[in-house]
């Protein structure tokens, strides 16, 4: 008989069990300037964001500039913040893929192709903030219930970003092209079938051009879904890269991008909600030197709130995703039966990529995905509950 297993606790577990002193030395070597470069990182965004608004640079940038139509002064104030954090943010990304993974092993990266990908984010984080904060302003300026309104919009859009982000967004970064390896679309044929999804095998991603991490995802909704290998995972035997589509299979199998929805739509709400508290605060807007909420030039402020307010419900949508992986790992074990060939692929992909094999509290709270050690617990537990 089988014992129930619960995939919304985490699963003891110690790294020392699965991984050597020496994969466990060279990953938190890998980590430990990352974990600096975070700080540091959040450091200067806090310090731009904050003398920004401390020294009334949006409302003197918009004067200086004679904008007088507020989607003109949105506009100012987007380009403006995106400007600034062109003197940080591109230095730090590319001692990251031209220094540090370098010397790791970890960065195929070109100069010339991570120019292109930051010029390639700057325009495109332009456009979605124009898209969404366009349509904000005008309701918070013109409408009583701009909260509830505000709210149907951010759902939208979220909504929007998922359904559009494999044919639309991803592209813009990757090529994909079908898999043509006939064994590995055989094996995905058949777990396919096995999960009773209708997968029309998978696509393949040219990250090797830019990386040598192995990764694999499914995103989309509704005739967008499919499922994604990184071209670098095709380096491991067949059998592994099976196990790493029945994980992926398995969210499919769950409806897990849909089942995010509603979570995602009660964090959007509670943020409208605290943003329209923010908007009665007077005496923040009076030091901010603005109008109040509808002002163009309220956007940074606007912007720590949605950081602060997401980093703070985040730990509850992370929760969410990390049972959501453990059951797609169980899903992965429940269609191939596989127990050592699961272990196999974890070990192999979480060693290659030089993941965190050791977090810390903070860093496990924050996760959309359980350590290396507890998937791979996570494996024992489920042989386990197949034991008579």
């Amino acid at each position: 008989m089988t014992t129930a297993l619960s995939t919304w606790r985490r699963i003891p577990n110690d790294p020392d069990d699965w991984f050597s002193t020496e994969e466990l030395d060279r990953s938190r070597a890998y980590q430990k300037p990352l974990g600096r470069l975070r700080i540091i990182r959040g450091a200067l965004t806090a310090i731009t964001i904050v003398l920004f608004i401390a020294l009334e640079a949006g409302p003197r940038l918009v004067e200086w500039v004679g904008a007088t139509n507020w989607v003109v002064q949105l506009l100012v104030v987007i380009l403006a913040l995106e400007l600034l954090s062109l003197l940080y943010n591109p230095a730090l990304d590319w001692w990251v893929d031209l220094v540090h993974d370098k010397e790791w092993g970890l960065s195929n990266q070109t100069p010339g192709g991570f120019v292109s990908d930051q010029v390639k984010s700057l325009i495109l984080g332009a456009v979605m903030y124009l898209i969404l904060l366009v349509p904000l302003y005008a309701l918070i300026r013109g409408v009583e219930l701009w909260w509830f309104w505000g709210w149907i919009l951010l759902v939208t859009f979220t909504v929007g970003i998922g359904f559009l982000y494999p044919v639309v967004i991803a592209p813009i970064f990757n090529k994909f092209t079908p898999l043509e390896d006939e064994d590995l679309n055989g094996r995905i044929a058949d777990i396919a079938e096995r999960a009773g999804v209708d997968l029309d095998g998978a696509l393949v991603a040219d990250e090797s051009r830019r990386s040598t991490r192995d990764n694999a995802y499914v995103a989309g909704l509704g005739a967008t879904r499919r499922v994604v290998l990184y071209d670098t995972i095709l380096e491991h035997p067949p059998e592994v890269v099976a196990q790493v589509v029945a994980h992926e299979v398995g969210h499919w199998r769950l409806n897990h991008l849909r089942r995010q929805i509603p979570l995602a739509a009660g964090l959007a709400l509670a943020m409208m909600l605290a943003l329209w508290a923010l908007s009665e605060w007077s005496g923040l807007w009076s030091w901010a030197g603005v109008e109040g909420l509808g002002d163009p030039t309220s956007l940074p402020i606007l912007l720590v709130a949605i950081q602060l307010g997401f980093g703070t419900m985040g730990v509850l949508s992370s929760l969410v995703s990390r049972a959501f992986e453990r059951q797609a790992d169980v899903q992965a074990l429940e269609l191939l039966g596989d127990p050592d060939g699961m272990r196999d692929m974890i070990r192999r992909l979480h060693v290659k990529n030089l993941s965190d094999l050791d977090p810390g509290l903070v860093k496990r709270v924050q996760a959309t995905h359980p350590p290396a050690a507890e998937r791979l617990a996570l494996v024992d537990a489920w042989v386990g509950t197949r034991a008579v």
